[in-house]
């Protein structure tokens, strides 16, 4: 049965794509929370309780 399984070697890059997309979009967010002013930070971590 396995015999039939045809395993392409562009299946191996996916798990780095994987990382790799996740690892922008990580460090995008930790940029943007770094250079975020203190008044938005502030609204941002009260937002759900001062509604």
């Amino acid at each position: 049965m396995y015999k039939y399984v045809i395993y392409e070697n562009w299946l191996d890059w996916v798990p780095y794509v994987a990382f790799g997309v996740t690892s922008l979009v990580f460090f995008t967010f930790s940029i943007h929370a770094l250079i975020m002013r203190k008044d938005r930070a502030d609204h941002l971590s009260h937002l759900p309780l001062d509604n």
